[in-house]
C-alpha cells in the first residue's frame, strides 16, 4: 500500500501537472502490488481523483456528479484531466520546456542530473553537444572554475555527468555557491543560514 505519508505529499491542483504524472503512476503501482486490490477501473480513477486538491477536486467532483460515467474508463478519465487543465499531450512539450528552462543547479548534484535527464530525455533530447551545452548554462561559476583548472572539456554527455558526480562525490560542498558555503553552520541542527542562538529546531 501508498504510505499516508506519500498520499499527502503527491495532490494535484490543476497548476502542478507533473504531480498528476506521479499520482497516474501510484495509481498504476498500487494496483499492480495488492493482490487483494479490487482492479476495477472506477476505483482507480477515484484513488487518482483522492489525490486531488483546490480547484482539481472541486472540478472531478462537479464533473461527476453531472457525468457518472467519467469513472467508468480509467484512460478517459485521464484524458478528460488533462484536456481540462492545458496538460493535453500537445502541449506537455511547452510544460516540458518550461521546467527545463527553469531548472537550476543543485548542488546535490545526482538529484540535479536525475531530473535534468528526465525532462531532456522527455523532450528528446539526446545528443552529446546538446545536453553538455546546456548543462553548462546551468553550472554555477565555481564549478566552471573548477573545471577550467583541470583543463577539463567534454563531448560526451555522459563522462560529463560521470566526472561532476565524482567531484561532487569527493566533497559535495564544491557544487555550492560561494555564498552559500560562508553562511554560519548551526552548532544545535548542523544546518547552514543560522546560529545556535536562532536555531529554531526542538532543544533535546
Amino acid at each position: 500500500m501508498v504510505s499516508t505519508a506519500d498520499k499527502e505529499d503527491a495532490k494535484f491542483d490543476g497548476s502542478n501537472w507533473t504531480e498528476l504524472n506521479r499520482i497516474i503512476a501510484l495509481a498504476k503501482f498500487q494496483f499492480l502490488q495488492d493482490d487483494d486490490y479490487d482492479e476495477r477501473e472506477d476505483r482507480q480513477c477515484a484513488y487518482v481523483a483522492s489525490q486531488f486538491s483546490g480547484p482539481a477536486l472541486d472540478w472531478v467532483a462537479q464533473q461527476q456528479s453531472a457525468n457518472p460515467t467519467l469513472f467508468t474508463s480509467f484512460a478517459g478519465f485521464v484524458t478528460a484531466v488533462r484536456q481540462a487543465f492545458g496538460i493535453a499531450d500537445n502541449n506537455i512539450t511547452a510544460l516540458l520546456r518550461h521546467d527545463l528552462d527553469a531548472l537550476k543547479w543543485n548542488s546535490d548534484v545526482p538529484v540535479f542530473f536525475a531530473n535534468f535527464d528526465r525532462l531532456t530525455l522527455a523532450l528528446g533530447l539526446t545528443s552529446h553537444d546538446m545536453r553538455i551545452a546546456l548543462v553548462e548554462q546551468k553550472l554555477p561559476h565555481e564549478v566552471k572554475v573548477l573545471l577550467s583548472e583541470q583543463a577539463l572539456s567534454f563531448s560526451n554527455y555522459e563522462t560529463m555527468r560521470e566526472r561532476l558526480n565524482c567531484m561532487w562525490a569527493i566533497d559535495p560542498n564544491r557544487g555550492r555557491a560561494t555564498a552559500d558555503r560562508k553562511k554560519p553552520r548551526c552548532g544545535h541542527c548542523g544546518k547552514r543560514g543560522h546560529t545556535s542562538s536562532d536555531c529554531r529546531s526542538t532543544k533535546k
